[in-house]
């Protein structure tokens, strides 16, 4: 009976091994693919931590899990970035389709703004892994399987 426990702690050990998924880079580079004209290929991955409907903004956190230091990335969606409804339609994205506490995926690019007279850059988010932009056409990276 008890190596009947140790065998099954040790099979259930295992099988959570097996599935764990290991931790991924917080920035990374889109593979290889058609891509938008201004791209250069950025990606981050993290944990949402905030998406605001007042502001635009969706805002990522990832922890190093080696040293425990923690980088927040702060994105907003490109204008016009439409989701497709499960009946077929397209809808603007709503940040409530963004939810806190999920790892996700962003492909983006840095623009440079005016913002109050001042001279700023963002990031334009163009892709969600979540929430596929049904508005770009001419992306080849898909919004799930990463």
């Amino acid at each position: 009976m008890k190596a009947t426990k140790i065998l099954l702690r040790l099979l259930f050990a295992l099988v959570l091994l097996g599935t764990a998924r290991p931790a991924s880079a917080q920035h990374g580079t889109a593979g290889n693919g058609y891509f938008p004209p201004g791209y250069s290929g950025d990606t981050w991955t993290g944990v949402v931590i905030s998406s605001s409907e007042q502001t635009g903004e969706i805002t990522l956190s990832y922890t190093d899990p080696k040293n425990g230091k923690t980088e927040t990335f702060v994105g907003t969606p490109e204008k016009d970035y439409l989701v497709h409804e499960h009946g077929g339609s397209t809808r603007p994205l709503r940040m409530s389709d963004i939810p806190v506490g999920r790892v996700i995926k962003v492909w983006y690019k840095t623009d440079a703004r005016k913002i109050d007279g001042k001279k700023v850059t963002v990031n334009v988010i163009l892709q969600i892994s979540i929430a596929a932009n049904a508005n770009r056409k001419d992306l080849s990276y898909k919004a799930f399987g990463y």
